[in-house]
């Protein structure tokens, strides 16, 4: 068992409410590396919390089994992402949040694949919500279909209806990109400038039209999603993003609103950032998470 979640990490996996894996790999990132860091400084400023959300709610009831990382050992990278689907589809437990640390976002193109083939195997249908500055729909970037770029065109390639996906926070595109959407108006986009001018209201509520009982939830947040003056230290900052406040509550609305059985939180690179900002970031926004599912939980 890895160090950290000082007061909420457990050594008993079944009184846990959240399984953590990290997956410390980068090397699909296509500007700015140093996301391979990520779980490791997590873990580290982690000890430094209390099991407190930011209004002091405690959630020490909130329990995080980590499982440790999934350790790239040179084998190539679809040879690597064989091996995380492979082990997070053995990993995964159904209503526990598996959470994934990140690495660039292709990590999410084996674990989603994985999220896929575990939703079906307990007859459930399979969503993404996708918060990113950018829509990861390129099928080849950068002379790769692994690359960063990618997981969204990966995931409709392995078998996820265009329907069941929901992009949100985009404000970066490519060419072909814009290109696809325009071949795919089923492909729901909810771009950082519609946000900004209409607020979080309208996408929540949508999100609780699609996603009912009969859906399990994959959240992959992108902490790019944010304006890189709150969140500075990530591979491809892009500016005019949505505020820091307004990405926490449209993901604690999505766990209030929707079934999320696994979430992935990518792009944080502490090599990049500025006294932790960024990682604070993504660190705390766990936290309020945990106090949704201790609640949530305690329902079940």
């Amino acid at each position: 068992m890895k160090e950290g979640f000082r007061g909420i990490l457990t050594d008993v996996k079944e009184e846990s409410k959240v399984i953590l894996t990290g997956i410390p790999y980068d090397n699909n990132a296509s500007v700015g590396k140093g996301a391979s860091k990520a779980p490791e400084r997590l873990r580290e400023l982690s000890l430094h919390l209390p099991p407190l959300t930011r209004d002091g709610i405690d959630i020490s009831d909130c329990k995080v089994y980590d499982m440790g990382d999934i350790l790239y050992r040179g084998e190539g990278c679809e040879a690597y992402f064989k091996v995380i689907e492979e082990q997070a589809f053995a990993m995964l437990c159904p209503n526990k949040l598996n959470l994934f640390i990140g690495g660039d976002h292709s990590v999410a193109i084996p674990l989603q694949r994985a999220f896929l083939s575990f939703a079906k195997k307990h007859n459930k249908k399979a969503a993404i919500i996708h918060i990113d500055a950018h829509p990861d729909i390129c099928d080849i970037y950068e002379d790769s279909p692994y690359s960063h770029a990618c997981p969204i065109k990966r995931a409709i390639d392995y078998g996820y209806d265009m329907k069941d996906i929901l992009l949100i926070g985009m404000r970066g595109f490519e060419l072909q990109e814009i290109q696809y959407f325009e071949k795919h108006p089923e492909l729901e986009v909810y771009s950082s400038s519609y946000i900004q001018e209409k607020g979080i209201s309208k996408v929540v509520q949508r999100i609780k039209e699609k996603f009912q009982e009969d859906y399990w939830v994959y959240l992959s947040y992108d902490i790019d999603a944010n304006d890189p003056c709150y969140a500075p230290g990530t591979g491809t900052p892009e500016p005019f993003g949505l505020k820091s406040l307004d990405v926490l509550n449209i993901i604690l609305s999505i766990f209030k609103e929707v079934d999320v059985q696994a979430m992935d939180l990518v792009e944080i690179a502490p090599p990049l950032d500025c006294n932790d900002i960024t990682s604070w970031l993504g660190l705390k926004t766990l936290y309020e998470i945990f106090n949704i599912l201790k609640v949530r939980r305690k329902e079940e």
